[in-house]
């Protein structure tokens, strides 16, 4: 299981991220299930390759659309977020993409 760290060092605009084996939290968001399952997702995904999946996150946009897919996923699955909400936050990571290719995403 991740160690879950509470911090305000975290991305203005963000609520968390992983970096195996942590998850990082904002304060405000340390209860917050659906961010965690979120962040259980790319947590798991780093756990045997994290240089290389952080390198990959960091300078692949297809990458960086992939993983949050997946793990927006799961707060849809989980009743946490709408896929108009999910697409909408996608916009957010710099991806270069409009609100339409991000609700494509989810089809």
């Amino acid at each position: 299981m991740p160690v879950i760290v509470t911090t305000n060092l975290i991305l203005r605009g963000f609520s968390g991220f992983s970096f195996w084996p942590f998850i990082f939290v904002r304060p405000e968001h340390r209860s917050d299930n659906l961010l965690i399952e979120h962040e259980l997702v790319h947590y798991r995904e780093q756990a045997w390759i994290t240089p290389i999946w952080v390198f990959l996150y960091l300078v692949s946009r297809k990458f960086r659309l992939a993983a949050e897919v997946r793990a927006y996923t799961r707060q849809i699955e989980l009743g946490g977020v709408s896929k108009g909400e999910a697409a909408h936050a996608l916009l957010s990571y710099r991806l270069k993409i409009s609100y339409d290719e991000a609700m494509r995403a989810f089809a």
